[in-house]
C-alpha cells in the first residue's frame, strides 16, 4: 500500500478510536438523562392519577344522601386504589393519604363539620381538622370563599409520596416535589344537604356506594 494511503487509513482508524472513546464516555450521561426523563414522566403520570381520584371520588361523595363508616368510606378508599392502578399509593400508613372533609356555614364563617381519612396519619389537610373547626377556603385568584347558607361543601384530598429513583435523584435533585396532591371541592347534590353535616353513621351498610 502506498505511504499516502497507509497514512489515511491510520488517520481514519484514529478517528474511529476517538469516536468510540467519546461514545463510551458519553453513554453514562445519556443514560442518566434518559432515566431522569422517565422519572419526570412517572411523576406527571402520578399527578394526573391524583387529580382523577380527587375528581371522581369527590363527585361520588357529593351525590350521597347519606354516608356511613366504614360501609361507604371503605368503598371510597377502594375506588381510589382502583383508579390509582398501582401508579401511586393512597392507602397505607407509610405512603399516601386520603381525606374527605364536610364543611358548612355557621353565621358568616365556614365551619368544619367532620372529617374522615385513611393512610398516613401525619399528613395534614389543607382545611385543618376537627380540632380547628373554622377552615379557610380559597376560591379563584386566592379569594376567600364562604359556603352558601344551608349548603354542605365536600372537599376530597388525595396525597401520594413519589420519590425519584436513586440514580436519577442526583440529576433531578429537588426539582420535583416528593409529595403530590389532588384536591377537589363539590357542593352536595342531596335534596337535604344539611343532613350531611352530621358525622357519618357508624354502620357497615352501604347507603351511598
Amino acid at each position: 500500500m502506498p505511504p499516502a494511503r497507509r497514512g489515511l487509513a491510520r488517520a481514519i482508524a484514529g478517528r474511529r478510536g476517538i469516536a468510540g472513546s467519546e461514545l463510551v464516555l458519553m453513554a453514562p450521561v445519556f443514560f442518566l438523562i434518559l432515566l431522569a426523563t422517565a422519572d419526570l414522566v412517572r411523576v406527571f403520570r402520578a399527578q394526573i392519577r391524583m387529580e382523577m381520584i380527587a375528581v371522581q371520588i369527590g363527585q361520588i361523595v357529593s351525590q350521597c344522601a347519606r354516608i356511613t363508616t366504614p360501609g361507604d368510606t371503605s368503598q371510597f378508599w377502594s375506588h381510589a386504589e382502583r383508579i390509582a392502578g398501582g401508579v401511586i399509593d393512597v392507602n397505607t400508613a407509610t405512603g399516601g393519604a386520603m381525606m374527605i372533609t364536610a364543611m358548612s356555614r355557621n353565621n358568616n364563617a365556614n365551619r368544619l363539620d367532620w372529617q374522615v381519612r385513611t393512610g398516613n396519619v401525619s399528613t395534614s389537610s389543607l382545611f385543618g381538622s376537627e380540632a380547628t373547626p373554622t377552615p379557610t377556603i380559597r376560591g379563584r385568584a386566592g379569594q376567600a370563599f364562604t359556603i352558601p347558607e344551608s349548603q354542605t361543601l365536600f372537599a376530597t384530598e388525595v396525597y401520594a409520596i413519589v420519590q425519584p429513583w436513586t440514580l436519577s435523584a442526583g440529576l433531578i435533585g429537588t426539582a420535583l416535589p416528593s409529595t403530590l396532591r389532588g384536591v377537589t371541592m363539590f357542593l352536595s347534590r342531596s335534596a337535604e344537604p344539611a343532613r350531611l353535616q352530621q358525622r357519618p353513621t357508624n354502620s357497615n351498610a352501604r347507603d351511598c356506594t
